[in-house]
């Protein structure tokens, strides 16, 4: 045994003997002090510096931190510590789900919206062929259908794995409402309906990620069951909450239908898929995981509502009756032409897209795939563009946001920025919509994004 030979007891020999060969071993009296260790001890990554004859157990604590530790107990007194190799923390399963769904999702994501980009970009172009263009329109509904299915499946997948935890705080429910307004208007503006939102100023307490991607699912379910007609979205108070509407006048449902549904919407957790469709089985889910229940009438060829009510905000206000305008169908196509545009993404595809798309729109574009790269484009000398649209995942150390924020500091002066962005990750999420710049999913619909940066554009210069 190398190091100082204490009394460790009649007992100290014989216990380093039935040490395992190869293991380093430290020999402690009955007061914790350090009596001797071995060889293979001494190697322990720090050892040097901390095995002293008389070190007490505690200071030698570094030795053993992620080991797997023996003691036995000596004869005369003490104790034999065998150290086993290091234990690297478990890896939660969960975790890796995460961030394999997470990853797996965005990549899904950028060539669906490359191939909507480009679509809003030849749809542009083909004025004269009418048949061309109902062709190209019958591609973006199937592209959107493809993305709509790669959410929800991504999204279904997480909530069953137990992935998807609801972080309730007060929020001003009109940021949901205006936010599935301006992605879902012109998907049904493409198929002849009409979306409507009616805006609420009342404060809820809930996860307002999760109750947008409920919403999103009972109105996907809606787009489906209204092939004409309208669809409405809308609140009304009830009791302690805001009872949050959709209404449909599509075929409606049979009351033999109607109980079907309701069984189903009640079905057990767990208890098997049952007959939803893919909107509606999320909507179950995330309901459930942010503790409301969906509710449903109908009447046969009149139309169907699903309603979930939300708690309001202690604090928050009542139902608002002021009216504020949101996006139509029928709404003009918005100018933007002449504005200067600064775009940062990491893919290729899409900001070959993207920069095709803005052109043809009057813009002038500065592309780059980092923000290094977008330092560059801009020049020594910069002059400042109108808008900053950039991804969240991005090339080098600085993400979307930091990016955003650089060139702004750079720049001397303020300039609206803009998060595109096909990630899922909740974490990721949830810092770009803290971070204050408009935030928008891919794949987009190109009128959604064109009336997005009219917005922008506009409320930089002071329009209303």
């Amino acid at each position: 045994m190398d190091g100082s030979q204490g009394d460790a007891g009649s007992g100290g020999a014989k216990g380093m003997e039935q040490s395992r060969s190869g293991d380093p071993t430290l020999v402690f009296d009955g007061e914790g002090r350090l009596q001797g260790w071995t060889a293979d001890a001494a190697a322990l990554p720090g050892a040097s510096r901390l095995l002293v004859a008389g070190a007490e157990l505690a200071a030698l604590q570094p030795l053993f931190d992620g080991a797997q530790c023996v003691d036995a107990a000596l004869a005369g007194g003490g104790f034999l510590r065998v150290v086993g190799k290091a234990v690297p923390p478990p890896v939660r399963s969960s975790d890796l789900s995460g961030r394999l769904f997470a990853a797996a999702s965005h990549d899904l994501r950028q060539p669906l919206a490359a191939m909507s980009l480009l679509i809003g970009t030849l749809d542009g172009r083909m004025t004269a062929d009418r048949a061309a263009r109902d062709l190209l329109r019958s591609m973006a509904q199937a592209v959107e259908s493809m993305r709509s299915m790669v959410d929800g499946h991504f999204d279904l997948v997480r909530l069953e794995a137990g992935l998807i935890e609801p972080e309730t705080r007060p929020q001003a429910i009109n940021g949901v409402l205006m936010r599935l307004a301006l992605d879902v208007v012109p998907r049904f503006a493409e198929r002849g309906s009409r979306f409507t939102v009616m805006p609420c100023s009342a404060i809820v307490h809930t996860d307002s990620g999760l109750l947008e991607r409920l919403l999103h699912g009972l109105i996907a379910n809606a787009l489906r069951q209204t092939p004409r007609g309208r669809v409405v979205l809308g609140c009304r108070p009830r009791g302690d909450g805001v009872r949050v509407e959709l209404w449909d006048s599509g075929r409606g449902l049979t009351p033999v239908q109607l109980q079907t549904l309701r069984d189903e919407l009640e079905r057990p957790a767990g208890d098997g898929p049952g007959t939803l469709g893919l909107g509606l089985a999320l909507a179950r889910g995330l309901a459930r995981r942010l503790g409301l229940r969906l509710e449903v009438c109908s009447v046969e060829g009149r139309g169907t509502l699903f309603a979930v009510t939300v708690p309001r905000a202690a604090d928050g206000a009542g139902v608002g009756r002021a009216y504020t305008p949101a996006p139509q169908a029928n709404q003009d196509v918005p100018d933007i032409s002449r504005a200067r545009v600064l775009l940062i993404e990491d893919d290729p595809m899409v900001l070959a897209a993207l920069e095709a798309l803005l052109g043809q729109w009057g813009c002038a574009v500065l592309a780059a795939e980092s923000y290094d790269g977008a330092v560059e484009r801009l020049g020594p000398a910069p002059q400042p563009p109108d808008l900053i649209i950039s991804d969240l995942r991005l090339k080098g150390t600085a993400n979307g946001i930091v990016a955003i924020r650089q060139i702004v500091q750079l720049l001397g002066q303020p300039v609206p920025g803009m998060i595109l962005t096909g990630d899922t990750d909740p974490k990721r999420l949830r810092e770009a919509r803290l971070s204050g710049y408009t935030l928008l999913h891919k794949p987009i619909a190109p009128l959604a994004l064109r009336v997005a940066v009219s917005r922008l554009l506009s409320r930089d210069s002071g329009s209303p």
